[in-house]
C-alpha cells in the first residue's frame, strides 16, 4: 500500500477556507461606495474582492454581475447570474439576479424597475446627507417592505453610515430580528465594520440571546472585524458549543492574537480544540509554537502529525529539515517527509532517497514524495535510478516516475537498461501514458526486427 493512501486528511483546506478577511468586507463597502457614485468598474474590482469570502460570494457575484449590466457588458453579466444560481441555488440575491438576466435578455420590464430603484437610492444618499431625520423613516419603510433584497441591502448600508440614535436602533433591530437571516446578517457585519462601543456591546448582547450558531459565528466575525481580540479571546476560553469555540480561535489567528493562544493552548485538554488552536496558529504564520508542538512527544501523534503539516503549509522548510534530523521514530520521519512536499523542499526530499545510510522505508517514503512532486522532482528521480544498485529502490523510482508523468525520461531508462525485470516494468509504465512520446516509443518497439 501506498504511504500517501495512509496518511489521514488534516483539513488543511478547510482551515484556510474558513478565513474571512478583514480586506473583504472592506472592499465590500468600498464597492458599495463605488455603485453610488456609477464607478461601474471600481464597483466590479472591490466586489472581485469582496466574493472571496465565502458569506460574501452571492452577493458579491451579483453586484459585479449588476455593475456590468451598467458598463454595459451583458454576456459577462449573464455568466456572473448563472455562477451565482449554479452555486448558491438558495440564496436571498436569486430573484434579484434573474430579474436582471431578464433585463439582459430584454425578456422583461426590468429595466425601468431597476432604473427606478436606482433613482430612489441616489434621492436617498442625498437626503441623508441634507436631512437624516426624513430619510431614515423612508429607509425603515424600505426594510420592512415587499421591495427587493437589492434594495433592502443598500438601504440598510446607508442607515449603516449614520451617526444617528435612530438609525442605530434601526440597524439594532434588524440585527435582532431573524425574519430575514440574510439582512439580519448585514446588519451584524456593519455593526462590526462601524466598531462603536455601543455597536459592540449590542454584539455581546445579541451573542447571548441568538438561537442561531450562523448568525452567532457573524457577530464573531463582527468582532475580529472590528478588532476586539478581548471579546474573543473570551469566547474561545468560554464557548460551551465547539463550533463557535473553534471559529473564535480561527479569527483569533486572523488578528495575530499568538502569544494569547499559546497560553490558551497550554491549558486545554480537548484534542479538537487544540487541533483548531494549531490552524489559528498557522492562519498566523506562527512558525514557532509550531514546531514547539511538533517537536514535544507528550502531545499526541495525531497532534504532532497535524503541526507538522501546518509548518509545511506555511512554507517552513528549514524547520522540518532540522526537525527530520531530530526525530528518531519512522512514522514521524514520514510525517516531515510529507511536510516537505509540501513546502516544496524537493532537494531535501532527494536528499533523503538517495542517502543509502537511511532506512529502506524512509527512502520509500522519499521517493513517492519525489513522485508526487511534480517535474520538479523529475532530474532528481533520475539522477537516483542511475545512482542506485538495489533493484527494489530502482522499481520505487519507476514507479515515482510514472506519477510524475515524466514519459521522456521512462523512454531513455527502458532503451538503456539491461537489467530485463527492470527494463519490462518501464515498458509497462510507458504503455499506460497514451502520450505521442509513448506511442511512438511502442511503435518502435513493434517495428524492431
Amino acid at each position: 500500500m501506498s504511504y500517501f493512501s495512509t496518511v489521514a486528511p488534516l483539513g488543511l483546506a478547510v482551515a484556510l477556507a474558513a478565513l474571512q478577511s478583514p480586506e473583504a468586507n472592506q472592499a465590500y463597502e468600498r464597492g458599495r461606495q463605488s455603485l453610488d457614485r456609477g464607478s461601474w468598474q471600481e464597483a466590479i474590482e472591490a466586489f472581485e474582492l469582496a466574493a472571496e469570502d465565502k458569506a460574501l460570494a452571492d452577493a458579491g457575484l451579483y453586484w459585479q454581475a449588476y455593475a456590468y449590466s451598467r458598463i454595459p457588458d451583458a454576456q459577462r453579466a449573464l455568466e456572473l447570474v448563472a455562477a451565482l444560481e449554479s452555486r448558491f441555488p438558495k440564496s436571498a440575491w436569486r430573484d434579484d439576479a434573474q430579474a436582471l438576466a431578464a433585463e439582459m435578455r430584454g425578456g422583461s420590464t426590468r429595466g425601468a424597475s431597476s432604473d427606478d430603484e436606482d433613482l430612489k437610492l441616489m434621492a436617498l444618499n442625498g437626503l441623508m446627507q441634507a436631512d437624516e431625520e426624513a430619510a431614515i423613516p423612508i429607509l425603515e419603510e424600505f426594510l420592512t417592505s415587499e421591495k427587493s433584497s437589492r434594495l433592502k441591502e443598500r438601504a440598510l448600508f446607508v442607515l449603516a453610515q449614520s451617526e444617528s440614535e435612530k438609525a442605530h436602533a434601526i440597524l439594532a433591530r434588524v440585527a435582532k430580528g431573524e425574519r430575514d437571516p440574510e439582512l439580519q446578517r448585514q446588519a451584524i457585519r456593519y455593526l462590526g465594520v462601524h466598531g462603536s462601543d455601543r455597536g459592540l456591546a449590542l454584539l455581546a448582547d445579541l451573542y447571548r440571546d441568538l438561537s442561531s450558531p450562523e448568525a452567532r459565528a457573524t457577530v464573531l466575525e463582527s468582532f475580529m472585524i472590528a478588532g476586539d481580540e478581548k471579546r474573543l479571546l473570551d469566547l474561545a476560553k468560554n464557548e460551551p458549543d465547539p463550533e463557535l469555540r473553534g471559529r473564535a480561535i480561527q479569527l483569533l489567528g486572523t488578528m495575530d492574537a499568538s502569544a494569547e493562544l499559546w497560553e490558551l493552548y497550554q491549558r486545554e485538554t480537548s484534542e479538537d480544540v487544540k487541533e483548531k488552536m494549531l490552524q489559528a496558529f498557522m492562519i498566523a504564520g506562527d512558525e514557532e509554537h509550531l514546531l514547539a508542538v511538533a517537536r514535544d512527544r507528550r502531545q499526541s501523534e495525531e497532534l504532532r502529525c497535524s503541526a507538522i503539516q501546518l509548518l509545511g503549509a506555511e512554507g517552513a522548510e528549514e524547520a522540518l529539515w532540522q526537525l527530520f534530523q531530530e526525530e528518531s521514530s519512522l512514522e514521524t520521519k514520514k510525517q516531515i517527509l510529507h511536510g516537505l512536499f509540501v513546502a516544496g523542499g524537493h532537494q531535501k526530499i532527494a536528499q533523503v532517497a538517495t542517502d543509502k545510510a537511511q532506512p529502506q522505508e524512509i527512502r520509500r517514503a522519499a521517493i513517492e514524495n519525489l513522485g508526487v512532486s511534480g517535474e520538479d522532482a523529475v532530474p532528481a528521480l533520475l539522477g537516483l535510478y542511475r545512482s542506485e544498485a538495489d533493484r527494489d529502490v530502482k522499481k520505487q523510482v519507476l514507479e515515482a516516475l510514472f506519477i510524475s508523468d515524466a514519459v521522456k525520461e521512462l523512454i531513455e531508462i527502458a532503451r538503456a537498461e539491461s537489467d530485463p525485470e527492470l527494463k519490462r516494468q518501464a515498458v509497462e509504465k510507458i504503455s499506460l501514458m497514451g502520450s505521442k512520446e509513448s506511442k511512438d516509443f511502442l511503435l518502435e518497439i513493434l517495428r524492431k526486427k
